[in-house]
Parts: C-alpha cells; sequence; structure tokens
C-alpha cells in the first residue's frame, strides 16, 4: 500500500519503501532504498527561478565537479516554473537531479528528483506520478 506525503499543503502518494525524513528548516526527503531522493522544499526567497535554479547548479557542481544542465519544458511536468535536468559524475556514476521550480498552493517550491543514471530511469514513472498528482490538486488552476 502507497505511504502518504502531506506537508506544506501538499499531498500525494509513493512507494512505502521510499522513507521520509523531516527536515526542521523546512523540507522534507523522500529516501528510495537504492539511494536516490526525493526532496520538496518550501523556497522563500523572491529570487527568480532561473537564479534558484541557477544557484543549485553552482552548488553541486562545486562538490561534484562539471554539472551538465538540460532545461526542460516546465508544461511538461506543471503549468508554471522552470524544469531542468542536471547531471554529474560521482565516483564512477552518472547522476541525474532533475530540478522542478514552480509555484504550488499558493507556495513555491523546489522539486529534486535524484539518482544514479540507471535508478533514475527505473524510477522515472514514480516521479512522474508523483508530479501528476502535485498538478492534479494544484487549487486555484484551470485546466482545458
Amino acid at each position: 500500500m502507497p505511504a502518504t506525503f502531506e506537508h506544506f499543503g501538499l499531498r500525494f502518494l509513493y512507494p512505502d519503501n521510499w522513507v521520509s525524513v523531516v527536515d526542521p528548516e523546512g523540507g522534507v526527503t523522500l529516501q528510495m532504498p537504492n539511494g536516490g531522493f526525493c526532496s520538496i522544499l518550501r523556497e522563500e526567497t523572491t529570487n527568480s527561478e532561473a537564479v534558484i535554479l541557477d544557484q543549485i547548479a553552482a552548488a553541486i557542481g562545486a562538490d561534484y565537479g562539471e554539472v551538465e544542465k538540460e532545461l526542460l519544458p516546465i508544461d511538461a511536468f506543471l503549468d508554471e516554473g522552470v524544469a531542468a535536468d542536471l547531471r554529474f559524475y560521482y565516483l564512477d556514476l552518472m547522476i541525474v537531479s532533475r530540478l522542478i521550480i514552480a509555484p504550488l498552493d499558493g507556495q513555491r517550491f523546489v522539486i529534486q528528483f535524484q539518482a544514479e543514471c540507471r535508478d533514475f530511469d527505473a524510477n522515472e514513472a514514480v516521479f512522474s506520478a508523483i508530479i501528476k498528482q502535485l498538478r492534479e490538486t494544484e487549487p486555484n488552476q484551470t485546466r482545458s
């Protein structure tokens, strides 16, 4: 039976073998059994989504070296915001980090799905299902 995420006014189902870790600073991380994770942070700065994305990419680059950034069409995920895949190497593994920075429920969030590339591909349907649930539960959004 799936587990339920309920924080920050957001609600969605996720696999029950993922472990939820609440950060007292205002974030939640769902750890996957294989080492990947989903992180949801409420973003309270006034920086643009593009600036936040660049700051995250720079922080990852400072820790892991070169980071490849590929902007993705936000409408594939949510109605507004910015989305990108970041790719970098850790040891000999290619890591994929999908970032979505978008407003939800009147707040702005940074949603990050990250895993080694094979695990990322294996879990992409789960990531998409989480985003779909967030998209469907957005209040005050008109869908055509």
